[in-house]
């Protein structure tokens, strides 16, 4: 079989499925060593490839148009890095792809190169990926780069937490009143909220596992839409014999399709947490902060990077001090505050965090007391949508 395809169009798909390729570590512990998990999986259709992935966790697929003097349907598995490394050193150029019974020869315009294709495409063949009951299914549409956005900011703060596997995502919660994008590690909080974007009686949770996430903010495309359908997840009544369907999640976007598993659980109910009357709260420059913490940070113990703050009418003071190493620093900078003195303790890498995934000129910081969780909120906010920060401070020692 021999097919000629543009060497562009090809990387592009290539480097967006490599995405789906399971790493060494990951097919040799959860794919049992099966090396065509390792591979991309091309399946020739005529005038149409598809390229193919997946770990077993997430599916992955794009379609592009090929030149097909045979004529024929194929389909082959080629080891993916060493392939991907290869296109990448080729110049723009038409290039001819033949694919022979043990291996695939690509030629070029000084040259060709070849490899061995792998036996077990036939086993990616048996496998099912997960299917939407379509009596169940959600589905709604985003801007792209708004989604990206979302998960750019919310990604900071998903946990990574074996025992409360449901906390390793970003939650997508659905009513019909809002939309809120949430993440949370138990130290840290951050929520997006928008307006409704789903027709729910009750609320509506979709947990996206954080490897989607990571794929989502490396390929989302700078324009268009983002088309997304889901099934929710439904807790298995134990005295039932009804199977119930297990949650799938099927994104679509600029050719590319990505089919995962969300993750199953209840999420932690993230609005009991976030407090609503406050003591105080001041404004600060949000610019002047984060390089104040970024010199500071050099001075903390390296063990707690513990910042003291202390407010007292216009000023925001901070003081470090690791007594191991003999060193400490202090930094005082203008905020809008006109309270009596207050100290409170924050972790910076923390705090840097939440202030680095923020974009407004200022910051504010809404304080019950030195215990409680502090919320830290962009001034202005953006339009169209609420985004709240929270961060649990740290004790200080008298």
């Amino acid at each position: 079989m021999i097919f000629h395809i543009d060497r562009n169009i090809l990387l592009a798909a290539l480097q967006r499925i490599s995405y789906g390729v399971a790493t060494a570590k990951k097919a040799n512990n959860t794919v049992r060593g099966n090396s065509v998990y390792q591979c991309f999986v091309f399946d020739a259709d005529y005038d149409q490839l598809t390229i193919k992935a997946t770990d077993l966790e997430v599916f992955m697929s794009e379609a592009v148009s090929i030149g097909n003097p045979n004529a024929e349907k194929k389909a082959f598995a080629v080891e993916a890095r060493p392939f991907l490394r290869a296109i990448k050193t080729l110049e723009s150029q038409n290039l001819q792809v033949e694919v022979l019974e043990y291996q695939i020869i690509v030629t070029h315009s000084i040259g060709s190169f070849a490899f061995p294709l792998d036996g077990n495409v036939t086993i990616f063949d048996t496998l099912k990926e997960p299917m939407i009951g379509h009596a169940t299914a959600y589905t709604l549409k985003f801007e792209a780069p708004g989604l990206r956005s979302i998960l750019n900011r919310c990604d900071f703060a998903v946990a990574d937490d074996q025992f409360r596997p449901v906390m390793n995502g970003v939650c997508f919660r659905f009513t019909k009143e809002f939309t809120d994008f949430v993440a949370l590690d138990g130290h840290r909080l951050a929520r997006i909220r928008k307006r409704p974007i789903l027709e729910c009686e009750s609320p509506v949770d979709m947990v996206m596992p954080r490897q989607v996430v990571s794929i989502l903010q490396a390929i989302t495309p700078k324009t268009g839409f983002i088309e997304m359908a889901f099934n929710e997840y439904i807790p298995q009544d134990p005295n039932s014999k009804e199977e119930v369907p297990a949650a799938v999640c099927a994104i679509y976007m600029d050719g590319v399709r990505i089919v995962f598993r969300p993750i199953n659980g209840k999420y932690p109910n993230y609005q009991s947490v976030i407090p609503t009357r406050f003591s105080f709260d001041f404004s600060v420059n949000r610019q002047a902060l984060i390089k104040s913490f970024e010199r500071l940070i050099h001075f903390a113990n390296n063990s707690s990077m513990l910042v003291t703050v202390t407010l007292t009418p216009g000023f925001m003071g901070m003081a470090v001090e690791d007594v191991d190493f003999e060193t400490k620093a202090d930094e005082k900078i203008p905020c809008q505050y006109d309270g009596g003195k207050f100290r409170i303790g924050f972790k910076i890498p923390s705090l840097l965090s939440i202030l680095k995934n923020l974009t407004a000129p200022d910051v504010t910081f809404s304080i019950v007391d030195a215990l409680r969780a502090v919320i830290i909120a962009p001034k202005p906010q953006p339009d169209s949508e609420e985004l709240t920060m929270l961060i649990m401070p740290m004790l200080l020692k008298d």
